[in-house]
């Protein structure tokens, strides 16, 4: 009987330091798996984003508003950028509450371009009369104090619990889907826009939602789950897989440059010129190639534009 008992311990002990080990190891291949992506995206998204930045401080005297918040958007994803490109190494508490904090802040600043995108639809009066550039620095200077507000405080660290830091990442998304219903409302109704700012209005806007929605809500929404799914491996897959994909928001957060600018559709032109031309040569080298003797005669057609007549026959008749 007792050396029935130790062998049915030595098993059990044998079977638990078996999963642990398994756990440990696919630990170890999801923190590299996140290291070799992080180190990606950051060297992709650091650069756009700080020329986006650059390129966003040259419009503002034209386009002030919409210019200071997605100026206010970007600073709070580059802070992001960092948080997680250092949390590779290893996340500490100081990380977290930063990434945290730099997250709830860039959605209110897309529930602020939300905002100012309905009321240039709805209201183009009093948004023309009461639009300045003081007015968007000081709503973005109130913007980034709102995450304080449910911050949790234990000397000398600060932290945020995560049914209220989902609970406050919720707000803006209910600001922007009102925003985008009126929105296309009004501009169903709107006569003073043209066709191209409807589509700039527009596209800003499901642009906004979109990103929320595919990059955001899964992890928000896997974090309510889980205190019920504790234990539930496939639940902790899905956040895994949710918090990759909210690492992409800063990159896609990028394109709202494109709709702040007013000759968008010059760049566009440019782009699908420059295609064009770079199609066109590559169809003009690959005839060269296929026909060898065009290419010697054109040779020779400069030969001839250039030496006398004499010398381009004698290079023809050797041809």
């Amino acid at each position: 009987m007792a050396q029935h008992n130790i062998s049915i311990n030595g098993s059990t002990a044998s079977d638990d330091d078996l999963r642990y080990w398994e756990l440990r190891k696919l630990q170890m291949k999801k923190d590299y798996a996140e290291l070799l992506f992080v180190s990606v995206l950051s060297v992709v998204e650091i650069p756009i984003m700080i020329l986006t930045l650059i390129a966003l401080c040259f419009i503002i005297k034209s386009r002030p508003a919409v210019s200071v918040f997605v100026s206010n958007l970007i600073l709070s994803d580059l802070i992001q950028v960092i948080c997680m490109l250092i949390g590779t190494a290893e996340w500490t508490q100081e990380l977290y509450t930063a990434y945290d904090y730099s997250m709830m802040v860039g959605l209110y600043f897309m529930a602020c371009v939300a905002s100012e995108r309905y009321l240039l639809v709805s209201h183009p009066i009093w948004y023309r009369s009461h639009q300045s550039l003081k007015l968007s620095c000081f709503i973005s200077v109130i913007v980034w104090f709102v995450p304080l507000i449910i911050a949790k405080v234990k000397p000398p660290r600060i932290f945020f619990e995560d049914l209220d830091w989902c609970i406050v990442c919720l707000i803006p998304y209910i600001i922007i889907i009102l925003c985008f219903a009126g929105t296309c409302r009004g501009l169903s109704r709107s006569i003073s826009l043209t066709a191209l700012q409807r589509k700039l209005i527009l596209g800003s806007l499901f642009l906004v939602l979109l990103t929320y929605t595919l990059l955001i809500l899964p992890f928000v929404i896997m974090l309510l789950i889980q205190p019920f799914c504790s234990n539930d491996n496939f639940v902790e897959k899905c956040i895994y897989c949710a918090e990759m994909l909210m690492y992409v928001n800063p990159l896609a957060d990028c394109l709202l440059y494109l709709f702040m600018r007013p000759d968008v559709r010059n760049m566009m032109k440019s782009v699908r010129c420059c295609c064009r031309r770079q199609r066109s040569n590559h169809n003009q080298d690959e005839h060269s190639v296929v026909n060898p003797q065009n290419s010697c005669c054109t040779v020779v057609c400069c030969i001839s534009a250039q030496e006398p007549a004499s010398h381009s026959l004698n290079t023809c008749s050797s041809v």
